[in-house]
């Protein structure tokens, strides 16, 4: 489980980003907390990625701890890398393949211990408006684990603050969260009996059910590219 210090962290980022919101007059609004499963229930996240605003508003959005999973990379920056430390982010290796699926058996073994994870699928963000394609690692981690998908949209951060913007803009934010999408609700049809082949089918199914949420209420257009 989470640990108590990454709690007490986490209620602090909390109030923060809550407090610069009121600073600021950005209305924040969350959307469909009634939806999130139990707290002793782990579950994997997955949200749009739109703007560096997005990481410390769903701190402030959900009522509970989490762990990010992260590019490697982000590791290395001075200043991301440090606040990513600091609360027990996940980073994970996109280029070695070795390594990759090292790291990809060590989510599955957090995701079975009962602390929850949140993944941006896209991997990255731009400038321009439009939801990338979806990497497979969450959805595999959820249907292997046997956890909930829970889909998470953000609007308004990409207009406040884009990707290469020097300075924030006025807007509002707004985060909706989906019904969680439990993999064993799942009939993945070309299954055929084996788990491998199972498993696979499995996680494309919830990869195209969450990124359509996503698109519907972030207002981001579905891109075909990376």
């Amino acid at each position: 489980v989470c640990s108590p210090s990454l709690v007490l962290r986490w209620r602090l980022m909390r109030v923060a980003t809550r407090l610069l919101a009121n600073l600021t007059r950005t209305p924040f609004r969350v959307e469909g907390l009634e939806k999130l499963p139990g707290r002793k229930q782990p579950c994997i996240f997955v949200a749009n990625h739109a703007s560096y605003l997005d990481g410390p508003l769903l701190i402030a959005a959900l009522d509970r701890p989490f762990s990010f999973v992260a590019k490697i990379e982000l590791a290395g920056q001075a200043i991301a890398g440090t606040f990513l430390r600091r609360i027990d982010t996940e980073f994970v290796e996109r280029f070695d393949v070795k390594k990759g699926a090292e790291d990809a058996s060590h989510l599955f073994t957090q995701a079975k211990s009962g602390c929850s994870l949140l993944f941006f699928p896209e991997g990255t963000f731009t400038r321009n408006p439009g939801l990338l394609s979806f990497r497979l690692g969450a959805f595999l981690a959820a249907a292997e684990a046997g956890l909930p998908i829970v889909p998470v949209a953000i609007r308004g951060t990409r207009s406040i603050l884009r990707a290469d913007a020097k300075l924030p803009h006025r807007g509002s934010i707004t985060v909706t969260i989906g019904d969680p999408i439990w993999p064993q609700a799942i009939d993945p049809q070309q299954g055929g009996g084996e788990k491998q082949r199972d498993t696979w089918a499995t996680a494309l199914i919830l990869r195209d059910k969450a990124r359509a949420f996503i698109s519907r209420y972030s207002g981001e257009p579905l891109l075909d590219r990376e």
